[in-house]
């Protein structure tokens, strides 16, 4: 019999990194997302007396006083307990992530998951993937409003996910690796005012607004085809015409296209921004590890904040020992 001294519980999620498809994926179409396996959150549960308190970087101190930013969390833990009809007392949590904020990796989705796995394994309870489902979404809706879901998806799935909104998500299949080197601009990005932008867009612009979203449906298709295939250096163009296409809708900055502009010049055979856009990262789609981390060296002299490089295959594996980032374990 498990006491509950002896009770330690433990919940971790990958973040995620969407491939092609970004913004085109609000309204119905197609997108690509990858496990981003660099980078992680961590929830450790153990138990204590009394309020539920949570140890974290950005917050320390008892449930009940979260500041409102932070409430989609609180959803999280009481949903979880109320599922395994267990009080919502006595236990502390400790929340630790390598995750940057606010630069399209998913964060908020991957702490949402390792809270939800935390508190299962916590109780002992099998967690099913449509009650995880549920409860990343409760914290996604509350930060996001209404979300695409790509971000649930992907940091819940170990393997590439073809996702359209309110579709069965599909397993991708990958036939060359991809060596990939994504950069952190530094600058939190505004999914929030890109989003809205282009909305707003299609209503000004509906004709130039819509083709420029088809295209994106389109190459977004294109890239599912080079991934299956193998051809690297065609898929490399796809994503670097993925770009230009968000450049156009107005969701890159300079900065990206900066660091976009010294891949492709570094020997990427392509790249371009990911997530919301308007700062936050981007990544560049090299032919070999080698010249990956040329592509990362320079990025780094360009400034970049942070890098990293991932290597993919149906599986993933993130080759740190060769990558010029110390991917240091920090409090989020």
């Amino acid at each position: 019999m498990v006491t509950n001294k002896q009770r330690l519980g433990v919940g971790l999620a990958h973040s995620k990194l969407i491939l092609i498809g970004e913004h085109s994926v609000v309204y119905q179409k197609p997108a690509i997302a990858l496990p981003f396996e660099a980078v992680f959150s961590e929830v450790k549960v153990a138990p204590s007396t009394g309020a539920v308190t949570l140890a974290s970087h950005f917050y320390n101190g008892k449930l009940a006083q979260l500041p409102d930013k932070l409430q989609g969390l609180r959803h999280v833990i009481e949903r979880a307990c109320q599922i395994n009809n267990q009080p919502v007392k006595d236990f502390t949590l400790t929340l630790t992530s390598t995750i940057p904020i606010g630069r399209g990796l998913g964060s908020s989705a991957s702490i949402a998951a390792s809270l939800a796995r935390g508190i299962f394994d916590y109780f002992k309870a099998d967690l099913s993937l449509p009650v995880l489902r549920e409860l990343v979404d409760l914290s996604e809706t509350y930060a996001h409003g209404t979300p695409s879901g790509i971000d649930r998806e992907a940091v819940i799935s170990d393997e590439p996910i073809w996702f359209i909104k309110d579709q069965a998500v599909e397993p991708i299949e990958v036939k060359e690796p991809l060596n990939i080197i994504v950069a952190d601009t530094g600058r939190i990005g505004d999914t929030h005012a890109a989003v809205s932008a282009v909305n707003a867009r299609r209503q000004s612009e509906p004709d130039t607004t819509n083709q420029l979203l088809e295209d994106l449906e389109k190459l977004t298709e294109d890239a599912r085809t080079m991934l299956k295939t193998g051809d690297l250096k065609a898929l490399g163009h796809v994503l670097t015409a993925s770009h230009d296409k968000l450049k156009a809708l107005g969701v890159s900055d300079e900065g990206l296209d900066r660091y976009v502009d010294i891949s492709l010049s570094n020997g990427a055979v392509g790249a371009k921004l990911t997530g919301g856009g308007r700062g936050g990262c981007m990544f560049a789609l090299t032919a070999s590890t080698e010249q990956a981390l040329a592509v990362e060296q320079a990025l780094l002299e360009a400034g970049a904040k942070e890098t990293w490089y991932i290597q993919l295959t149906n599986g993933v594996k993130t080759d740190e020992k060769n990558s010029t980032c110390t991917h240091e374990y920090r409090s989020y």
